[in-house]
């Protein structure tokens, strides 16, 4: 890949800013806060588009960073570059809420809306990837001491991903921070499941005793019924005897009332006075008699009626009773079988591994896999890439340095032609030339067949002339395009020196 040209129509401090570039070397020269980041930023949105974050860290993030105050409506630009000998032009507006994204192939017009297309132009190439091989930033900042742990982990993080951002310790310890919660959470869920089985447990206890009482209840509700003979038709022989009394009453009105009768007529039929006196003296004793003797009969049937209504309420009551008793034995049964369930299901969880445990489980296979590469990371490096650093650190040192070398320790150090030399021992312009070694090798590793162009973003205030002119000859030889960001002219001068041929511009 080669960039043409580059058009920035509002991106962070740039505005309206065309910027035409060459195949070889470029050096964009401008003091400091010229836009000289800013540029480099926005050829990688460009080509990677630009995400954005969420929440607190959207404030800070790269579309905000760089998100123009005047008019960000119109907030990006367009980039035109040459990839396997077709011409495309690339055209993207940032602004979140009408993103525009267009690719067309300018050899033969095709138009491609899909992000898929620029991904695949780029060999499938990610972001980290580019962040950590092609495109190298400044060293400044770091200290001699880190620059060497950011070497060795460089090196020791690049088998088979291409992301320098793999630190196995930090990697290790974040997966032991991981596991912890993971163990908490699962602990915490185990404690909830114990609780929660302790209150089914307290809860079958209280129906248990609820049932209990209730059947006690019911026992004495049959025993109730079993006096009142609810098993032999106590109200049907109440009833029985209700219709004999009825009966007797209304033979004995008959028997006196026929007598008293008798009476009468045997007094009529007698001439005697004193008979027929004496006859209906009696014709009244058995009237009297009868009404007496039916009283006493309606009296006993009263009583009987009433002893079978009372039966009968009691029945009633009775049957309600035992009906209400049932409901309730049957719905604290249907309780119990609920909770027995629930208790159950509880009972199977805690047999079984719980997720968080499963992903302890995993986390533990990654921290034992880390340990089996941190032991032998000789092997999982990759010879080409120690192969390819050498080579790189060789050619820009004029063979001082010809080997890079890294233990099973992860400790590395370079050889020259009569010692081996530590990190440790070497001096900072040294360990950048690594460094600078590494990402170019890296990055004709991982960035696929077609080189992408390498970015130098003020890389090289450690490096004396000729360190200087060691990297510009290689990175010259090298024949692929090179945009060099630098405060300083020295590059520049180096490269008249060198009489290497590049194209300046000022910003």
């Amino acid at each position: 890949m080669v960039i043409n040209t580059l058009k920035i129509r509002n991106f962070g401090k740039i505005h309206d800013r065309t910027l035409e570039l060459s195949e070889g070397i470029n050096v964009l020269y401008g003091e400091n806060e010229s836009g000289k980041t800013t540029i480099h930023t926005f050829l990688k949105s460009m080509l990677f588009g630009m995400a954005r974050l969420r929440g607190k860290g959207a404030r800070t993030d790269t579309y905000s960073t760089y998100e123009p105050w005047e008019n960000p409506a119109d907030y990006g630009g367009t980039i035109w570059f040459t990839q396997e000998g077709c011409e495309y032009r690339l055209t993207r507006n940032f602004e979140r809420s009408h993103p525009v994204f267009e690719l067309v192939r300018l050899t033969d017009g095709a138009v491609f809306t899909d992000e898929e297309e620029i991904a695949a132009l780029l060999g499938e190439v990610s972001e980290a990837v580019y962040d950590n091989t092609v495109s190298v930033g400044q060293l400044k900042s770091v200290t001699g001491k880190d620059l060497v742990r950011e070497l060795q982990n460089y090196m020791a993080s690049y088998q088979g991903t291409g992301d320098t951002s793999l630190d196995l310790g930090r990697a290790a310890q974040m997966l032991k921070m991981s596991r912890k919660g993971f163990q908490v959470q699962a602990e915490r869920r185990k404690k909830e499941l114990q609780k929660e089985q302790e209150k089914l447990d307290a809860g079958m206890d209280l129906l248990e005793k609820e049932m209990t009482d209730l059947q006690t209840k019911r026992g004495r509700i049959d025993e109730k019924g079993q006096s009142l003979r609810l098993g032999e038709n106590g109200g049907d022989v109440l009833l029985r005897h209700i219709r004999e009394a009825r009966k007797t009453k209304a033979m004995s009105i008959l028997l006196f009332g026929i007598l008293a009768l008798l009476a009468a007529a045997a007094g009529l039929l007698i001439g005697d006075i004193r008979v027929r006196i004496a006859a209906g003296v009696l014709a009244v004793l058995l009237l009297t008699v009868g009404v007496i003797r039916s009283r006493s009969l309606e009296k006993e049937i009263r009583k009987r009626q009433k002893l079978r209504e009372r039966w009968l309420a009691k029945n009633r009551k009775l049957r309600y009773d035992r009906s209400v008793s049932d409901a309730a034995i049957d719905d604290k049964r249907r309780s119990m079988e609920s909770l027995q369930s629930a208790r159950a299901e509880i009972e199977d969880l805690l047999r079984k591994p719980f997720p968080e445990e499963k992903e302890v489980e995993a986390l533990n296979l990654a921290m034992e896999t880390i340990g089996n590469l941190s032991g032998d990371m000789n092997r999982q490096v990759g010879q080409r890439l120690k192969n390819r650093t050498s080579e790189i650190l060789s050619g820009i040192t004029g063979g001082k340095y010809h080997d890079v070398l890294l233990d099973e320790d992860l400790k590395m150090s370079v050889n020259t032609s009569d010692r081996v030399i530590p990190l440790e021992k070497l001096s900072r312009g040294t360990l950048e030339q690594i460094y600078f070694s590494l990402r170019m090798a890296a990055g004709e590793l991982f960035c696929g067949q077609e080189p992408f162009p390498v970015i130098l973003d003020d890389i090289f205030g450690m490096y004396d002339e000729e360190r200087l002119a060691g990297v510009l000859r290689w990175l010259y030889k090298e024949q692929k395009q090179i945009i060099i960001s630098t405060c300083s002219k020295r590059e520049m001068d180096v490269l008249e020196k060198e009489q290497i041929p590049f194209r300046g511009l000022l910003l």
